[in-house]
C-alpha cells in the first residue's frame, strides 16, 4: 500500500469543492463565502486540530481528519 500524503488529498478536496486555499507554515486556511476551515498540520499525514467559523464565529473543533475532511466536501 503507498503511503499518501493526507495534507495534499484534503487540499485536491477541498479544491474540487470550490474552496479557496492558502498555506501557511504547518496551517492550511480554507474559505468559501463566509465560511472558513483552519487545519494545523503535524507532518502531512496528521492533523493536530481543525476548526470550522461562519461569520467569523467559531462553530465547532475537531482532532479527527475524517470529519475535518467532511466540511470541506460541502
Amino acid at each position: 500500500m503507498v503511503d499518501t500524503d493526507e495534507r495534499q488529498a484534503v487540499a485536491t478536496v477541498a479544491e474540487e469543492a470550490g474552496w479557496n486555499h492558502r498555506v501557511a507554515d504547518r496551517s492550511d486556511y480554507f474559505n468559501k463565502g463566509v465560511v472558513r476551515v483552519h487545519i494545523v498540520w503535524h507532518g502531512d499525514t496528521a492533523i493536530n486540530g481543525g476548526t470550522l467559523y461562519h461569520d467569523d464565529f467559531l462553530q465547532t473543533y475537531s482532532t479527527d481528519l475524517p470529519t475535518v475532511r467532511g466540511w470541506l466536501k460541502r
